[in-house]
């Protein structure tokens, strides 16, 4: 007897594939490995993980519909998947076969150990971060399934060569170069392999930010007050115009930026420390000198307090009162944009209206060609102190911006000419 099938049995027909990936939504995760994906499927709302990885895949839902935050779930999924293995290869001390002296191999074990670091303290995250980018998107991209005792000072020059045809600056390829020693220095510790091989030089053209001068400064500050007070058009905001879901790229300079050149011009301090400040590491000084004392959180590794010049101590108390009438100058709030609670978010926005400050004034470029941006205010002021500072000893200064003397003589002072102390040339005794 001939089967008839009815027009909408499709509709009521058991879908064995349900849980097979969606060929339009398969994404792959910038900065790791191809074989890290996310997905989603017909059986579930939630984007799906996947991973192959040491010859079986490896799959956990991520119990989000946010595609971003899918992404960081993902991430935390393959960091786990691989430290949990190579923990267990470390502990029951393998025997090393081939494919255990693979440069991925050795690559993934020292991204554990640098973990720990981090986790003791011995490592800043950020450093952390950025080494194990460097190693997964370039060496083990293309040497990863290379024996590490095979690879030559040849190998290491043609990868690191195709970073400079891409226009990598020479310190930047260095500091790749640095990534991949890591690996070389734990296999030879683990006597996978006899020697190092000799790496590439290549010349570093470290180029000083561009300091402002005097007029340049109040020109900064008279333009950011001006900013501010411009009416702009409202339009309809995009998804793309946003950051953190609080401004757009099109919004005004807020007024904070003045102040916040003013701070930083009197302040010493980093971007990365201006985003992290709150009023409870303020603290105002009134005695024989009137200053602020700023006791902020680690950068670079560097711990000791800031004391700023005494027109930091004006700008504070603007600021402070402006932030109170906000109801936002308690001592757990940001001094800048605190209605920002993803600082990272914040730092790219008073970045993005001090370029928009740069372009008004026409100040975006250097005098030898360099892109200005916000880190040249603290240029700025290690430079007006070394001008202006009445016999100030460099490492004063340099314990007091959290850096070194070697820093300021190679960098900072860099473009200080002769002429420019002429008083202090001609003085006598």
């Amino acid at each position: 007897m001939q089967k008839v099938e009815a027009a909408n049995d499709f509709a009521y027909q058991y879908q064995a594939c349900r849980t097979l990936p969606i060929p339009a939504t398969i994404t792959s995760i910038e900065g790791y490995p191809a074989k890290l994906k996310i997905y989603l499927t017909s059986a579930s709302k939630f984007w799906q993980s996947r991973c192959f990885f040491r010859g079986r895949v490896h799959t956990k839902t991520t119990r989000t519909t946010n595609k971003r935050l899918a992404i960081n779930a993902a991430k935390q999924f393959y960091e786990s998947l691989i430290g949990e293995y190579f923990q267990k290869t470390l502990d029951t001390k393998l025997d090393f076969k081939q494919s255990y002296k693979t440069l991925e191999f050795i690559a993934e074990q020292v991204i554990v150990r640098e973990q720990e670091r981090v986790n003791r303290g011995e490592l800043s995250a950020a450093t952390f971060k950025n080494n194990k980018a460097r190693l997964r998107h370039l060496w083990i991209k293309h040497l990863g399934n290379r024996d590490i005792s095979n690879i030559t000072y040849q190998d290491i020059y043609s990868v690191s060569n195709t970073l400079t045809e891409r226009g990598v600056s020479g310190i930047a390829v260095n500091q790749y170069q640095q990534a991949l020693r890591l690996l070389f220095n734990y296999a030879r510790r683990e006597n996978l392999i006899a020697s190092i091989p000799e790496f590439p030089k290549f010349k570093n053209q470290s180029m000083p930010r561009g300091p402002f001068t005097i007029k340049e400064y109040r020109l900064l500050v008279t333009a950011a007050r001006s900013l501010t007070k411009i009416p702009v058009e409202k339009r309809p905001t995009k998804n793309n115009q946003r950051a953190n879901g609080i401004f757009i790229k099109t919004e005004n300079v807020p007024c904070e930026m003045e102040w916040l050149i003013r701070f930083m011009i009197n302040g010493f301090m980093r971007p990365t420390d201006v985003i992290q400040i709150k009023h409870k590491h303020v603290e105002i000084i009134r005695a024989e000198n009137i200053y602020l004392r700023l006791t902020l959180p680690e950068t670079k590794r560097h711990t000791s307090q800031i004391v700023t010049l005494r027109p930091a101590v004006r700008v504070y108390e603007k600021l402070r009162q402006h932030m109170e009438q906000q109801s936002m100058a308690a001592d757990e709030d940001y001094l800048f944009l605190p209605q920002v609670k993803d600082r990272r978010s914040a730092g790219i926005l008073l970045s993005n209206h001090f370029i928009k400050i740069l372009n008004a004034t026409g100040l975006r470029t250097g005098q030898l060609g360099q892109s200005r941006t916000m880190y040249c205010l603290r240029h700025t002021a290690i430079t007006f102190r070394l001008l202006y500072g009445r016999g100030i000893d460099l490492l004063t200064l340099a314990r007091n911006a959290r850096t070194s003397v070697q820093m300021i003589e190679k960098f900072y002072a860099s473009q200080l000419t002769a002429e420019m102390n002429i008083n202090l040339l001609q003085s006598r005794r």
